[in-house]
């Protein structure tokens, strides 16, 4: 009876782990051991929106944990920041009783911000996040996700 238990309690973790997709990838992959001793990071901001990148150093600095440069090139760890936006369209058709067709479309937009932390050298990030957040906001919450990470990982 004690094994079915210790069995069931198991699966009841490793569905939640599958569950919570983003957080069991991270501790799949770990973070690569230079991560630990970087000390400078840069910006390179995409999004054609300075706020991003001001509210990503005004969290780098209240983490205190990196010093923030201006070149990528120097710089240990290299914070991307992109925007993706979306839209979709839907039309419609219908005839009314009297016989005359009438037509509707209507568009939506959605855009999110990203982020991938890559450390000097390498070819790929070693971290992204995501954010629906926009401007000072975004690049906040991706560097405070990035350092929920880097704090789990150590």
């Amino acid at each position: 009876m004690r094994r079915r238990s210790v069995v069931a309690l198991f699966t009841v973790i490793l569905v939640a782990l599958s569950a919570a997709g983003g957080w069991a990838q991270r501790m799949i992959k770990p973070f690569p051991k230079e991560v630990f001793s970087a000390k400078t990071v840069a910006i390179v901001n995409n999004t054609h929106n300075e706020a991003v990148s001001d509210g990503a150093v005004e969290a780098l600095k209240r983490w205190g944990h990196f010093t923030v440069i201006d070149d990528a090139d120097l710089a240990d760890i290299t914070l991307t920041f992109g925007k993706k936006s979306t839209h979709s369209g839907t039309s419609s058709q219908t005839t009314s009783d009297d016989g005359k067709p009438s037509s509707n479309y209507s568009m939506s937009f959605s855009s999110s911000i990203d982020m991938s932390a890559t450390v000097k050298g390498a070819d790929r990030p070693f971290y992204t996040t995501s954010t629906d957040e926009s401007k000072k906001k975004a690049g906040n919450n991706c560097v405070r996700d990035l350092q929920g990470a880097y704090d789990s990982a150590r």
